[in-house]
């Protein structure tokens, strides 16, 4: 039987070495999306808040939700997340950049609602994602953005990640559930009667 075991854990070494590097990485992946929504007098900006909170909360570990107050007057056109530095220009900033760090936060001026949300129940399997929403009210109706940030360890760190090595390639990571978490805020949105469109997406 050990001899079995043995040649098993040898023949996924192997399979290893065919198909992912054994060498200790750490990915971080980003990606973000813009919906224009489209709502009646009836709906009011409180429901869609109230939906757009209630999605992610059943989808992520731990969630901050900030309300805040619409801007007066009101912008013309749909406003978009900015991405900020918030050590830009201090030695914190330069020491992160020669380790080849770059640390960038996601903001929106004027929002009424914003989430900085994170799941970390896949944390044993050394992944993690983060999850930022906000919705920005302006005159002809709402902008949600959402930002999400997806990190994992693979490789050789511990026998733990190795074998989270293998698994992912079998049955591929947990940023596949980001796309549902999406889906599931948006899907949400519209139960309020209001109209979501993607107006813009990355990757």
């Amino acid at each position: 039987m050990k001899f079995i075991q043995s040649g098993l854990c040898m023949t996924a070494i192997v399979a290893l070495s065919g198909c992912a590097s054994t060498t200790p990485t750490v990915e971080t992946r980003s990606a973000y999306s813009v919906f224009d929504i489209q709502a009646g007098s009836d709906i009011s900006a409180a429901r869609i808040s109230q939906a757009v909170k209630e999605a992610v909360q059943k989808n992520m570990s731990k969630a901050n939700i900030v309300y805040g107050i619409p801007p007066s007057p009101l912008p013309e056109k749909a406003p978009r997340f900015q991405l900020v530095s918030p050590f830009k220009g201090s030695s914190m900033g330069a020491l992160m950049a020669a380790t080849g760090q770059n640390l960038q936060i996601p903001t929106c001026e004027g929002a009424i609602l914003t989430v900085n949300a994170r799941d970390d129940s896949m944390a044993g399997y050394s992944e993690g994602t983060s999850f930022f929403a906000c919705v920005m009210p302006y005159q002809g109706g709402y902008a949600l953005n959402t930002y999400t940030t997806f990190t994992k360890a693979s490789g050789a760190f511990s026998a733990a990640t190795l074998g989270a090595t293998l698994a992912r390639a079998v049955v591929g990571d947990s940023s596949q559930f980001i796309p549902r978490t999406i889906a599931q805020v948006v899907e949400a949105v519209k139960q309020t009667g209001a109209v979501v469109s993607l107006v813009q997406a990355y990757p």
